[in-house]
């Protein structure tokens, strides 16, 4: 049986993996809620990435005084600022926070392409735990955000 190009409602799937084929509507709610979590965390991931990036920022007393802030879209795959390292004893700190910061941005992209890849299954439950966890990790983590 070939891969479909359209959404499906079905309880069979295969996922980003051979061992994670779905036979059941057992499974399926199993799956959902895995990568319902996943995307839950891939949105608390860039909401942490935000904060990181604001407290380590030269004018983050200013960010958090005027109120703006970079939109978590901008987070995807680019900073809006490059960060340039403090002078002094404090570029191997900066060193380190870099290190960190990239690290991040990869579990982040990697995160990002195996949701894409999971959509890309056309199940239609599938896709609808993406969005849901989307929505989730947005709700609880804007407010984290926000009090920074």
């Amino acid at each position: 049986m070939g891969m479909s190009m359209h959404f499906t409602v079905s309880e069979h799937v295969t996922l980003l993996f051979d061992f994670w084929n779905v036979q059941s509507p057992g499974g399926m709610v199993a799956s959902v809620f895995i990568v319902l979590m996943f995307t839950v965390f891939y949105e608390l991931l860039k909401i942490w990435k935000i904060t990181l990036n604001d407290k380590s920022s030269p004018q983050s007393s200013a960010v958090s005084e005027s109120g703006s802030r970079q939109t978590l879209e901008d987070t995807a795959s680019e900073p809006s600022e490059p960060m340039t390292p403090p002078p002094g004893s404090r570029k191997n700190r900066w060193l380190l926070f870099h290190a960190v910061q990239s690290l991040i941005h990869i579990f982040q992209v990697i995160i990002s392409y195996m949701l894409m890849l999971c959509v890309m299954s056309y199940n239609v439950w599938i896709f609808l735990g993406i969005l849901i966890g989307s929505g989730i990790g947005y709700f609880v983590g804007y407010p984290l955000l926000t009090k920074n």
